[in-house]
């Protein structure tokens, strides 16, 4: 079971709203103060995934706008725990994944509109998102796999791909 769910929800829209509308980083970062998922229930998705017969779930811990749903651990005050939700979503669905034995994934961008190193500082904003990965690898215990978007935005760049996966292997 694939889930895209973030902050934009509370657009009504889809994940690209923010690119496709032309938000601002300084509007968009202000939904952040109305994130607060009351009705999340990740129980009740693992419930419906595990009816389904699926064997895993992949979540958008991070998305393209750079909200993560997780605990970036000081890296970014733009994430759940920052937000008036208070608490690390991601985090939630772990623990209701590994209650029924389905292997928790992660979905997470490697394209950021959010982040200003995306386009000013490059390597900067590599070290980022590597430490951003790391937190994730290291945070929540085994998981099943990472599935990584947004190469393609950058195709001459140098993604220091060896050093992100060997940040995975080491904790994974």
């Amino acid at each position: 079971m694939f889930i895209h769910w973030g902050v934009y929800a509370l657009l009504g829209r889809h994940e690209w709203t923010m690119y496709l509308e032309n938000i601002p980083v300084d509007e968009y970062r202000q939904l952040a103060s109305r994130f607060n998922p009351q009705h999340y229930h990740p129980e009740d998705w693992v419930e419906l995934a595990q009816q389904a017969g699926m064997r895993y779930m992949v979540l958008t811990s991070r998305h393209h706008d750079g909200f993560s749903l997780y605990d970036t651990k000081g890296l970014s005050d733009h994430d759940a725990p920052h937000s008036a939700a208070g608490r690390d979503l991601v985090g939630e669905l772990i623990e209701g994944c590994r209650a029924e034995g389905i292997a928790p994934h992660f979905y997470h961008t490697t394209l950021d509109w959010y982040q200003p190193g995306f386009n000013d500082d490059f390597d900067a904003y590599l070290d980022y998102l590597h430490q951003s990965v790391e937190v994730l690898c290291s945070s929540y215990g085994e998981i099943g796999g990472l599935w990584f978007d947004g190469n393609w935005s950058k195709p001459d760049a140098d993604w220091k791909e060896d050093r992100l996966y060997s940040i995975i292997r080491k904790y994974q």
